[in-house]
């Protein structure tokens, strides 16, 4: 809660940054695509329907639990299995105890190499990170092919526990995320490895990821209640916040920033280029929120990205029976993190090959005189590629 009394309350109201997006059909979702081309950034609304918010919710608070669970069992395990390599070891929990899979992965890895994706045990909430309004964006950005690289339930906002100050409302901790998070977790001269990987600066102008922050409420998200700090258009500015030759300070507000606002359900989805930091809670309750990155199939979370799942473990698994109970386009986007399961390209991509390998001489003009490389726009090549479609 805040010491300060003379709060706007104007900020505590609902309100959403995807106002004057057309509804329903296919203008809806080239609002978003310009939204997130143009700002970097945006707000698919109620995803979740109102009347399902809060059955996903719980069923994400008691799959918390049942993680924790999971991740005592499993370090149990991985201790007990290095003392059966060499009983001469001294255990604890020092992070290089991990180096020997680290240089030597297997893929897929299986317990207790690897530790159980958060998914595993939030099945009734997991069915929505495949909605058709999501993966239809997703893939515009990204590829017909996508995955989940990164699953994270355990996001929320909570309440300070303490009075916060003018001061504290003014921090920010601008970073961008992985692939193009620069020092993420924290490596430093013992520890080295400790960093997810990025890619170098000055970004290439591509999506190469999209990080989306998962709305279940109580209370729809607000600035009062800690809605995310953006910049617009920072995904195409070459610097970064945590750029060490670019003289930002990833702690003092930004000219043109704003928060993110969104009713429960939403979903905030944002180019991993983005500038952004979280923000204070300012209300009395939790506001409970779930992130997960999709990634086209070419990013690989395997080599890069592993220290994603809240551990200091090779990547992530699901297991088999779980896997079984998901969806078929749920499966699609974490059957890469299953034992057994071959990522073979996706139907968008398997018909585009199809497609061009099926072409005949008869239609292909054989003359290529009226070509001007680099002539075309994109926007006539959509046109052109939808006229011939019909």
């Amino acid at each position: 809660m805040t010491e300060q009394t003379n709060l706007d309350q104007h900020p505590r109201l609902p309100y959403s940054i995807s106002t004057g997006i057309p509804k329903q059909g296919e203008a809806e979702i080239e609002g978003y695509l310009q939204s997130l081309r143009l700002q970097g950034f945006c707000v698919i609304e109620r995803v979740i329907p109102q009347d399902e918010v809060a059955a996903a919710r719980d069923n994400l608070l008691r799959g918390r639990q049942l993680l924790l669970e999971d991740r005592q069992r499993e370090h149990r395990q991985r201790i007990e299995l290095e003392r059966q390599r060499n009983p001469q070891a001294e255990i604890n929990d020092s992070p290089q105890r991990l180096d020997p899979w680290r240089a030597n992965p297997v893929p897929p890895p299986l317990p207790p190499q690897a530790e159980i994706c958060d998914i595993a045990r939030c099945e009734v909430f997991a069915e929505y990170l495949a909605a058709p309004r999501v993966l239809q964006v997703a893939r515009a950005i990204l590829d017909p092919h996508i995955r989940i690289l990164q699953t994270e339930v355990n996001k929320s906002s909570r309440p300070s526990a303490k009075p916060i100050s003018a001061e504290q409302l003014r921090s920010r901790g601008w970073h961008s995320d992985w692939p193009h998070d620069l020092t993420a977790y924290g490596p430093n001269e013992e520890q080295p490895w400790k960093h997810c990987g990025a890619v170098a600066q000055p970004f290439p102008d591509l999506c190469m990821a999209l990080s989306t922050v998962w709305y279940l409420g109580p209370e729809d998200v607000t600035p009062f209640n800690g809605g995310t700090w953006v910049v617009p258009g920072s995904h195409k500015d070459p610097r970064n916040p945590r750029g060490p030759d670019d003289g930002i300070d990833s702690s003092a507000p930004i000219p043109g920033e704003l928060q993110v606002s969104a009713p429960a359900g939403s979903v905030f989805m944002q180019d991993t280029r983005l500038w952004h930091s979280g923000a204070r809670n300012q209300s009395q309750y939790e506001r409970t929120a779930v992130v997960c990155r999709y990634g086209p199939w070419w990013l690989s979370g395997n080599e890069f990205g592993n220290l994603h799942s809240g551990g200091h473990t090779l990547r992530t698994y699901v297991p088999p029976e779980v896997y079984a109970n998901f969806s078929p386009q749920l499966q699609l986007l974490y059957r890469h993190l299953v034992a057994g399961q071959m990522d073979v390209l996706q139907p968008g991509n398997q018909e585009a090959a199809a497609r061009a390998q099926s072409l005949g001489r008869a239609e292909r003009s054989g003359d290529n005189s009226q070509l001007v490389v680099g002539g075309m726009r994109v926007e006539e090549w959509k046109r052109r590629r939808a006229e011939g479609s019909t």
